[in-house]
């Protein structure tokens, strides 16, 4: 198992907006290749009182020259660990794609410390571990350019800039590739249900998010659980975030 230095801790937490009053903080999570800096427009568009903290594990935006990691256990133990020094708050998790596999993965390591879990999880965009993969095969091991036609095909998740760029495209597939490969060996490991409540949230037209794909979540949460789909596809967050912001700010 890759580990992660202690000393490093401060580096996997983003803060965008750190509330002197703050009521309660929102973690969020990133998908493939993703960073932190996806979710600076949740600091400007969810309530006052809401501390929005981005999980920036190494190998992306000011963690760049680092080695990414090839593990979402060891993602998780990174987070955890940040997590646990951030000055207390009440906490929720939101995880889109990846991230929802490692909000998931960082609670089960947080309880495992005996550190407070999240108020709730919002896993979004993201099939339960272990539910089918629809038939498609793992494409970590591709070459490049395959590698980068499959994301595209199954994910529309790659901006048209940054595959028009090549230069860009060719500094960012280090990290697509390692999330995808911390993705396809991600194995759950039989624990004890989580008791969190757990929003499941994910576009309608995304094949992650089908009741069957879902469906794997059940046994894994002690907690009630919800289902919310919103217009789109895989990357429905990008399309309207407004019923979205509203969602979050319902439940926080």
């Amino acid at each position: 198992m890759e580990s992660v230095a202690a000393g490093t801790a401060s580096a996997w937490c983003l803060r965008f907006r750190q509330q002197v009053a703050g009521r309660v903080r929102l973690v969020c999570f990133p998908h493939a290749g993703g960073g932190g800096a996806a979710y600076h427009p949740f600091s400007r568009l969810l309530p006052a009182g809401t501390e929005v903290v981005a999980i920036v594990p190494p190998g992306r935006e000011a963690r760049m020259r680092e080695a990414p990691l090839t593990s979402i256990v060891a993602m998780a133990e990174g987070a955890a660990a940040a997590i646990a020094a951030l000055p207390p708050l009440p906490s929720f998790f939101f995880g889109h794609s990846m991230g929802a596999m490692l909000a998931f993965e960082t609670a089960r390591v947080l309880r495992r410390g005996g550190h407070p879990l999240p108020r709730r999880l919002f896993l979004s965009g993201r099939r339960a571990p272990g539910a089918p993969p629809e038939g498609e095969t793992p494409i970590s091991g591709l070459s490049a350019d395959a590698f980068v036609a499959e994301m595209v095909r199954r994910y529309q998740g790659i901006p048209a800039a940054v595959l028009a760029d090549r230069e860009l495209l060719a500094l960012l597939l280090p990290i697509m590739q390692a999330d995808i490969r911390a993705v396809e060996s991600y194995r759950d490991t039989p624990q004890a249900p989580l008791p969190v409540p757990v929003t499941l949230m994910g576009g309608r037209d995304d094949p992650q998010c089908t009741d069957a794909a879902w469906a794997g979540w059940l046994p894994l949460i002690a907690g009630p659980v919800e289902a919310l789909r919103f217009p789109g596809g895989h990357f429905y967050l990008a399309e309207d975030r407004a019923p979205v912001m509203a969602a979050l700010a319902a439940r926080l």
